[in-house]
């Protein structure tokens, strides 16, 4: 807990706070703009498909250019995109472009923050300092959307859109006093994204990793409409008990993954996750907060162990690349989730569309293990 990681953490919050706030966006589209579940599926893929698109060139460039650099572009063009958000009265195409340049900014600010986390920390403690920085980036997943909810309640969303605009500007403001720890690399030191990736053991940690991605999108994207539809009102409670469970498996639990072995945590938390979709079936009975924090506690047990793993195979040159292709994969499957399951949504019911994620996310577990 150095000043400079402290100081990372807090630009870790501000733009955090601003990006978790779009989490209630499914609310958004369905109360005040009446979307049917294929378009807010849609919505939720167009964003993540261009952090897809994005994070490769990201990370290769993260890698060559330094990071603060990054983090600066990326809150400055969120901080555009959601100003935009004050235009919006309807579902219609200045909708889409708004959230393809928020997908755009996203890896950018994402991946630089993430990567200098593990530049400050010591490489027997990097699963620790991943899991300190991705639990202040859940926390705000709870805290953004609850704002938001009640912002939207007492001021009205555009408040909500103008605040986010406001948070990614401080914390474009903050990068100012952060140093660059990363060394850049010498020409003949360069290594390029395809040949990371096709590193033996890799693939398949990346194709775990989009499996995995494809059950939390279901799971993140549709149990808003779902909740709702059953009754529910307030939905930001799930995201509340995601967040706390996950922050005390990644704070008060964080270095287990270093101590125990950073695999055998991944495959037990794979487990247990497979049993947060199905959760979501009986939703109605168990309530948000229980399903949220199951959540929190698989995917904040599961996502900075695997993330570890997968860092592994790199260098401290090519740490921006793992990452990039660590998220990357994640976003594939949280992307073509979103997007395919809310056709499917349409088609059948929610507990389908969950239940085939179950299945998904048992398939992950059974490659992991074998």
């Amino acid at each position: 807990m150095t000043r400079q990681f402290l100081l990372l953490l807090l630009t870790t919050a501000i733009i955090g706070l601003s990006f978790s706030t779009y989490f209630l966006l499914p609310k958004f589209l369905s109360v005040e703009l009446g979307a049917d579940a294929a378009t807010i599926g849609s919505l939720s893929a167009m964003s993540l498909l261009a952090s897809v698109i994005c994070m490769p060139i990201a990370g290769v460039q993260i890698d060559r250019l330094g990071r603060r650099l990054f983090v600066l572009l990326g809150a400055l063009i969120f901080s555009g995109a959601s100003a935009g958000f004050l235009l919006i009265d309807h579902v219609g195409p200045l909708l889409w472009i708004l959230r393809l340049v928020q997908g755009l900014a996203f890896p950018l600010f994402y991946l630089a923050l993430s990567t200098l986390a593990t530049d400050i920390a010591p490489s027997a403690r990097i699963g620790q300092a991943i899991g300190i920085f991705g639990a202040i980036m859940i926390s705000t997943n709870a805290l953004g959307p609850a704002l938001a909810e009640w912002g939207a309640r007492l001021f009205g969303w555009k408040a909500v859109f103008g605040a986010t605009v406001v948070a990614g500007l401080l914390a474009a403001l903050l990068t100012r006093f952060i140093h660059e720890q990363h060394r850049l690399p010498s020409q003949g030191d360069t290594t390029t994204m395809l040949a990371l990736v096709r590193r033996p053991g890799l693939k398949r940690v990346l194709l775990v990793t989009l499996m995995v991605g494809w059950t939390f999108g279901a799971v993140f994207t549709f149990y808003q409409p779902w909740a709702l539809a059953s009754g529910f009102e307030q939905v930001s409670t799930f995201l509340v008990a995601f967040a706390g469970c996950a922050m005390v498996m990644r704070v008060g639990l964080g270095s287990i993954a270093d101590r125990l072995g950073r695999m055998r945590v991944a495959r037990a938390a794979l487990f247990l996750y497979i049993a947060v979709p199905l959760s979501l079936i009986w939703l109605p009975t168990l309530g948000l907060l229980v399903t949220g924090g199951l959540l929190g506690i698989a995917h904040g047990t599961f996502f900075p162990a695997f993330n570890a793993v997968a860092v592994e195979f790199a260098l401290e040159s090519e740490r921006g690349k793992a990452m990039a292709a660590y998220n990357g994969a994640f976003n594939v499957g949280f992307a073509s989730g979103s997007y395919l399951l809310g056709h499917i949504a349409i088609a059948t019911n929610f507990p389908t569309i969950f239940l085939i994620a179950a299945v998904i996310c048992a398939a992950a577990f059974g490659m992991l293990v074998t």
